[in-house]
């Protein structure tokens, strides 16, 4: 029963006339079609606005990183070239130093180091830091040397002295420090606490073997600002510099500098470029971060969503207008047409009409559109030709009713040829002949099969069975000189196979083989998905020449003259082929003077499958 709620649904419809259902029609398909072309056109220009951000970025980050790296080689050379100074060796080879020495050495190593400070305005402070204890170094404004030995200084108690001599003789590049770190004391009144980039490394004098101080060389974190701030393309995002641990060491907001990057966890560590969507607080924002090979620092920039959703605004609401625009457009196109083809489609309703109650024959005048006009011509050919329709399905009746009298006719003769073959076996019987009488029921088990079932499978049990029979007659004919052996698996039995599919393999045997002596065996096997059924005779084989052109004849499929020990299996391949498919078929081997054996292969179809 229809339900209710249906019912009532196509009553609805069915009070709205097909004009207004045709432009409800068009006004929703074209509402559909415009929402997710401008719902994906949206999304697509977000996309590429966010890939040339991206690529823009990207770019930015290589000058950055180039200028990053000028910048830390170019101090690099300075700590070397400083290092190769007379009084800076003079002062590594010194392990222990009067008071007028260290103030001698102390003053011409401080006016060296006040040169480099002067001539390169990005350093902060440079310093040397012996393994004795002794240091000497410190900023433009206020030295920090010391003859006092015992590494009472603050810096050989941090962790930076720590790394630098587990990393000796490689340098180091440390963020996030500052001037006071590497001071022994305060910072005067009016001087500020700089935040910098470090570069330490372990040294000896050009003799020596072992480490024998601490060479550091303080970069202003400004100078780093000031290279990757010039480059930021959005005036309201942020740039920062964070370190492998994730450190903010340089940032263009200085109060998060020497913090911990909020986003650092989702910078992919096996991904050298790449960019996420964040939140810090109520913006939105598009982070891209970029790896520095060299230092392994990251390159991180933030950009505000809305710098380059602004003008996508823009474009969407140019789209909802040209939306509104064609939406217009269309309800009042659509109805001007519907009513040039409402007008041929009330014609014909009017001639179904007529034809409803009796009127056969009549015709309708021609539509002015093709549509339209071919169904009018088919109401018209519909009309005209319903008494010819009827005719013929009156002399179709009867072609029917005939067939089925010859069909029925046709079933005589196989009930005339068994049951002469029963009279055959009881005349038999009467006549005391046992052998002919098996023979005749032999017979009547294997034609009854063929003329009362029509289905191309059966189970292998049958199929067997229909051997057995076939074999019961064959002995019959040839004594005993043949013997049959059969290995079925009891699981197997029920297993679907196509009717007739052994006979003609065991028929083969006995035909061909030498003098009807031997065994011929039937076995059945699983392999995975597969059924082997394997029929093998000891009757003598075959050449090599003459199995390759068995093969090669059977699987070409060929249907004219045939080999003698291929009688049959052409017939039983192709079959084989049309009900499982070209994986499964029919191989033959043999071995000469031995035996022969014929391979059938098929699908494992249990009997709840096959029905």
């Amino acid at each position: 029963m229809m339900p209710k709620r249906l019912r009532l649904r196509q009553f609805r419809l069915s009070g709205i006339s097909l004009k207004a259902q045709l432009i409800f029609s068009f006004m929703a398909v074209t509402l559909l079609v415009l929402s997710v072309s401008s719902y994906y056109s949206y999304k697509k220009t977000m996309d590429i606005f966010q890939a040339r951000t991206q690529e823009t970025t990207l770019s930015q980050f290589r000058q950055i990183e180039m200028n990053t790296l000028t910048l830390l080689n170019e101090v690099d050379k300075l700590s070397k070239t400083f290092l190769m100074e007379g009084k800076v060796q003079t002062f590594l080879q010194s392990d222990r130093l009067s008071n007028l020495e260290f103030i001698a050495l102390e003053r011409d190593i401080m006016e060296r180091i006040n040169q480099y400070l002067t001539t390169y305005n990005y350093l902060d402070s440079i310093y040397i830091f012996a393994e004795n204890g002794t240091v000497i170094g410190g900023t433009l404004t206020q030295s920090q040397s010391t003859a006092e030995m015992g590494r009472s200084y603050p810096f050989f108690s941090s962790a930076l002295y720590k790394q630098v001599k587990e990393s000796f003789p490689q340098p180091v590049w440390r963020g996030g420090t500052t001037t006071l770190d590497f001071m022994r004391s305060s910072i005067p009144d009016g001087l500020t606490n700089a935040r910098l980039i470090s570069s330490l490394r372990g040294v000896r004098w050009i003799g020596g073997s072992q480490m024998s101080a601490e060479l550091v060389f303080n970069v202003n974190e400004r100078y780093f600002n000031s290279g990757y701030s010039s480059l930021q393309s959005s005036p309201n995002g942020s740039m920062h510099i964070v370190d492998g641990s994730g450190k903010i060491i340089s940032s263009t907001l200085e109060d998060t500098i020497n913090g911990q990057y909020s986003f650092y966890d989702k910078l992919e560590p096996q991904q050298a470029f790449g960019s996420f969507s964040g939140s810090r607080g109520e913006t939105q924002e598009q982070i891209i971060y970029y790896r520095m090979k060299q230092t392994g620092w990251i390159l991180v920039g933030e950009v505000p969503t809305e710098q380059y959703t602004k003008d996508i605004k823009l474009i969407g609401r140019f789209t909802a207008g040209v939306f509104l625009l064609s939406l217009i457009l269309i309800v009042v196109f659509a109805s001007l047409w519907m009513n040039r083809i409402m007008k041929s489609l009330q014609q014909l309703i009017k001639g179904m009409k007529n034809v409803g109650r009796g009127n056969i024959g009549m015709t309708l005048p021609q539509a002015s559109n093709k549509e339209i006009g071919q169904l009018i011509e088919q109401f018209n050919n519909m009309s005209t030709g319903i008494l010819d329709l009827m005719s013929q399905n009156e002399e179709t009746e009867r072609t029917k009713r005939q067939l089925e009298i010859e069909a029925l006719q046709s079933q005589i003769n196989p009930h005339f040829l068994y049951n002469t073959l029963n009279t055959v076996k009881w005349m038999a019987a009467i006549a005391k002949a046992p052998n002919i009488m098996e023979c005749m029921t032999s017979l009547g088990n294997m034609l009854r099969p063929i003329y009362y079932d029509p289905s191309p499978l059966w189970s292998i049990q049958e199929e067997i069975q229909f051997v057995q029979n076939y074999i019961n007659i064959m002995n019959f004919r040839y004594g005993e000189e043949m013997k049959f052996e059969i290995d079925v698996p009891e699981r197997l039995l029920q297993c679907q196979t196509l009717r007739f599919m052994i006979q003609p393999s065991i028929e083969n045997a006995l035909i061909h083989g030498e003098m009807h002596k031997g065994v011929i065996q039937v076995s059945v096997s699983e392999f995975g998905s597969d059924l082997l059924v394997v029929v093998r005779d000891t009757c003598g084989g075959m050449p090599p020449e003459k199995v390759e052109q068995v093969n090669r004849n059977i699987q070409s499929q060929l249907g004219g003259d045939r080999p003698s020990k291929g009688i049959g299996l052409n017939n039983v391949n192709k079959r084989i082929r049309l009900h499982f498919g070209e994986r499964y078929g029919i191989e033959v081997k043999s071995e000469e003077g031995v035996e022969t054996e014929v391979f059938m292969t098929i699908p494992v179809i249990y009997d709840s499958a096959a029905s």
